[in-house]
């Protein structure tokens, strides 16, 4: 009876202490993460509460009605306008391996007014926002197949948060939920090549109307054929298709972009509009390796990279053929040795080394020794990087 009575008393001891210790560590994480948050531009006046802005092409539903019914998943050539208000608990990605299919079922991530916007107010709000940012500053996210509209805007957030750079955030979000079939694949690609003038649109009013002196583009998987669509059009736009480039920064993470039509055609129209294209790419990415198959071509996301040994790297033509010596304007950074996600396509939403690289690549055109990465070069010349786990 004694030993049970101590034993007893010792199990709520533990319990206690657990609690306390356990309880102050998670408060000290949040109350860290709330301190030396960058992004503060976005903030609203509720700690955690952010406001984010998106267009899409979608073509209008019940805009009264639930979320996910708002939108259908046709197309239309208008554009739609809006914010969308998050709250983010600030611990989200502290500390943990991001899991994608976790985080989106929790409640770490929770929408709470999604606005639709008239084209000038939807200006005049964005403006306010960039014209708050340190840099004067846009980033425009662009995301890939089967993204439904909640969705898209979860991600975004998530995005933001994770990557923590204090500047409007702004998603194109294109009707990509199109089945998970092969049907639904192949409808999504005519989806997305059917976008880029929409999104050349869009890119239009931000130049013109919203004036960002920095502005950024990241595009996720299929999302990158509709960046390359859209600057295909405006690369016959006598406005665009002139000496000065209008974007800084052109991020592709696993592009579903076959990689002879980009090298024959769009690499020029993206370098021409863009002063900085960076192609993230990966050996091990099934994903792409099933649109290889589908496409019956290799596709721009994939690298030379031998997973089965990450530092040995084939000098492959295919790398060469992608890029010029002496070109910095156009660079591949391969994420094969820190791609450690399920099918290994959602490195730009799970691999932190991501998205330290991505911050440091968005905010200073040169290449920081801090990042961990080495480079590599071709007997042609051409030089490349991998992103390591450290060193």
């Amino acid at each position: 009876m004694k030993w049970s009575l101590a034993l007893l008393l010792l199990v709520l001891a533990a319990m206690v202490a657990y609690g306390y210790f356990i309880g102050t560590q998670i408060i000290l994480a949040q109350a860290e993460a709330f301190a030396f948050r960058r992004m503060t531009v976005p903030q609203l006046a509720e700690q955690g509460t952010f406001r984010f802005f998106y267009a899409n092409n979608r073509t209008p539903a019940d805009l009264n009605g639930a979320l996910s019914r708002r939108f259908d998943s046709t197309r239309q050539s208008e554009l739609n306008f809006g914010t969308f208000d998050t709250r983010i608990e600030p611990s989200l990605g502290l500390g943990m391996i991001l899991d994608a299919s976790d985080w989106f079922l929790n409640e770490e991530i929770r929408l709470q007014e999604v606005d639709t916007l008239e084209r000038a107010a939807f200006v005049k709000r964005l403006r306010e926002q960039v014209e708050q940012s340190p840099n004067r500053s846009l980033l425009l996210v662009v995301h890939g197949f089967r993204e439904a509209f909640p969705s898209a805007l979860r991600k975004t957030a998530f995005l933001a948060h994770v990557l923590d750079i204090n500047t409007p955030v702004l998603v194109f979000d294109w009707p990509g939920d199109q089945g998970a079939s092969l049907s639904g694949y192949r409808r999504a690609r005519s989806a997305a090549q059917a976008s880029g003038p929409e999104l050349a649109t869009l890119l239009r009013l931000i130049v013109e109307e919203v004036r960002p002196e920095r502005l950024w583009m990241v595009a996720n998987s299929m999302g990158g054929q509709v960046v390359v669509d859209a600057f295909h059009v405006l690369d016959n736009d006598p406005a665009f298709a002139d000496a000065q480039t209008e974007i800084e920064n052109v991020v592709l993470t696993a592009p579903d972009v076959d990689h002879a039509e980009f090298n024959n055609r769009f690499k020029k129209e993206i370098t021409g509009l863009a002063e900085n294209v960076t192609v993230y790419v990966s050996s091990n990415d099934r994903a792409l390796l099933v649109s290889r198959l589908l496409n019956r071509g290799q596709r721009l996301g994939e690298s030379t990279l031998n997973p089965g040994n990450p530092g040995q790297v084939r000098q492959s033509e295919n790398i060469a053929g992608l890029l010029e010596a002496g070109n910095d304007g156009l660079v591949l950074v391969d994420v094969t040795p820190v791609n450690r996600t399920r099918n290994f396509h959602n490195f730009s939403l799970e691999t932190p080394e991501f998205f330290d690289d991505l911050f440091l690549r968005l905010t200073d055109n040169t290449i920081p020794k801090t990042r961990e990465l080495y480079s590599l070069e071709t007997p042609d010349g051409v030089r490349y990087f991998v992103l390591t786990k450290g060193r």
